[in-house]
């Protein structure tokens, strides 16, 4: 379901702003401390297309039914090696009051467009900045080598510096601030909520924090984790095709604990499947596993450790999911071209080794992650639980995570919301997290995904409304075919007994 749609079955109407003070050309001349302006310009309803795209490709999907607005880019120099692009969105008629700011991917080096225009078609103004560095081909990362101060941009510092630098620019537009402001973000983005809410308490009144990287030098260890697993030695690498068997026999073994067969595990962790189970017997087939393939695979399950402490550096990721292992853990090629690896090599190449022709192979889980730690975990790590600013300026944060997720494991999300709980107590009056079976990385998956994550933020932060459960839907072919509630962690949806599994009203939410 479109946000829109959603939003207004869950919000009462609200007074639309005032229009706006200036032309939106004036703003070409506002003065931003370390700020250039570098366009202020309308764009007509329907007619933006992003920078390096045809005309037909821009105004396709996403861009097509947006509405006209105020298009500011500039650039934001904190530092002398520092060039963060950033460009904020204003609707001329009907703004809601309220800023978005959006987040990015992966290393991002892109403004995130489509997130904008999610954003201004429900009214909202909004920003996003590529960063502070031009994404390059082949998800290199070389702007980062020998730029410490680029590489604090990327961590933490753009977002906070596009934020001020949108608001400003958004006041003098309207001749008023917004009367909320929130941070919509997954994966990076998620990273960059997390980030927001510990160094930055003030910028955001209400913060989504979706599947975060926050973590990031242990999240690329695992990643390499998994290379050296399944992907240094041809033995143990498990091709695609082998993906359908090892989800049905993790389906078969487990599905049905939870009281429900539908492929879908309502929380994973109570999962014992074992790989040997598909030990092949007569020879390799797509139906099953070799000795080496089972022991890899089995790494994947168990997740990143210190050989020499046994400590875990990053945990594993979760039965019930491979069907989504294709793009970003699997696969024979070398070496690998999945999207685990196409981040954690550039990063620890540039961020952490000064070596362009650094070898994955040589990775040390012992003295490699506690480099990255001291090098640069303070600048793009956000584990930081004390939040206690953040919740003392009444600030509230929502955090969701697919149980499924193939590129960041779901249990780095349960370890964060604990670690708060244990140096905050209870912290549901401002931080709830949401973990959703089924799901995979920041949406797809078999299970329910689609729910309005603005509507829910601004119900909680604006009416007092606080998410005790969400109805999320599942679509295929353009139409709903399930729905089920998302609990607050630690409760779970649990099936009535009687009636539809693939309707929510069935399920109540429990205690596990």
């Amino acid at each position: 379901m479109k946000r829109a749609a959603l939003a207004a079955l869950m919000l009462p109407a609200v007074c639309l702003a005032e229009p706006p003070a200036v032309s939106c050309e004036s703003l070409a001349t506002v003065k931003i401390e370390q700020t250039a302006v570098t366009l202020a310009q309308p764009v007509a309803a329907g007619a933006f297309t992003p920078p390096g795209r045809g005309t037909q490709a821009g105004r396709g999907g996403a861009f097509a039914t947006l509405p006209a607005f105020c298009r500011v880019t500039g650039a934001i120099h904190p530092t002398a090696d520092s060039d963060i692009r950033f460009e904020v969105w204003m609707p001329p008629e009907g703004w809601n009051g309220r800023f978005e700011g959006v987040g990015n991917g992966g290393l991002a080096g892109s403004i995130s467009y489509p997130a904008l225009a999610a954003a201004l078609r429900d009214g909202y103004a909004a920003g996003s900045t590529d960063t502070g560095h031009t994404q390059e081909p082949g998800g290199e990362a070389r702007w980062a080598l020998g730029h410490p101060e680029k590489i604090k941009d990327y961590g933490n510092r753009s977002v906070h510096e596009m934020t001020v630098k949108s608001k400003a620019i958004l006041a003098a537009f309207y001749g008023a601030g917004a009367r909320r402001s929130y941070w919509n973000g997954c994966s990076t983005g998620g990273n960059q909520a997390l980030s927001e809410a510990q160094r930055y308490p003030a910028d955001y009144d209400g913060i989504l924090a979706g599947a975060p990287a926050n973590y990031m030098t242990h999240l690329q260890a695992g990643g390499n984790w998994i290379a050296q697993a399944i992907h240094s030695d041809p033995a143990t690498m498990i091709p695609a095709n082998k993906l359908p068997a090892i989800a049905g026999a993790v389906m078969a073994a487990c599905d049905a604990a939870d009281g429900v067969s539908d492929g879908v595990l309502e929380d994973p962790r109570t999962c014992r499947f074992d790989p040997a189970a598909l030990a092949c017997k007569d020879g390799d087939s797509a139906d099953c596993l070799t000795a080496a393939q089972i022991q890899g695979l089995k790494k994947v399950y168990d997740g990143a450790k210190n050989p020499r402490t046994g400590e875990p550096v990053f945990p594993g990721y979760m039965r019930g999911g491979e069907l989504g292992w294709g793009s970003w853990i699997v696969g024979t090629d070398v070496p690998p071209r999945n999207a685990q690896h196409g981040i954690q090599a550039p990063f620890f190449k540039y961020f952490v080794f000064d070596d362009p022709n650094w070898d994955w192979k040589t990775f040390d889980f012992d003295k490699g992650v506690a480099l990255a730690d001291k090098k640069v975990g303070g600048d793009v790590n956000a584990i930081n639980p004390d939040l206690k600013k953040f919740r003392d300026r009444g600030g509230k944060l929502i955090q969701y995570h697919g149980w499924s997720d193939p590129a960041i494991s779901p249990l780095n999300t349960v370890n964060y919301f604990v670690s708060v709980r244990t140096k905050m107590g209870d912290a549901q009056d401002f931080y709830r997290l949401f973990m959703m079976p089924g799901v995979g990385h920041c949406g797809g998956g078999p299970g329910p995904s689609e729910f309005d994550r603005m509507a829910v933020m601004v119900n909680w932060v604006e009416n007092g409304k606080a998410p005790e459960q969400i109805v999320a839907a599942h679509s295929a072919g353009g139409k709903v075919d399930r729905t089920r509630p998302l609990c607050a962690y630690p409760k779970i949806a649990k099936y009535r007994g009687s009636g539809s599994t693939d309707d929510a009203a069935n399920f109540v939410c429990a205690a596990p």
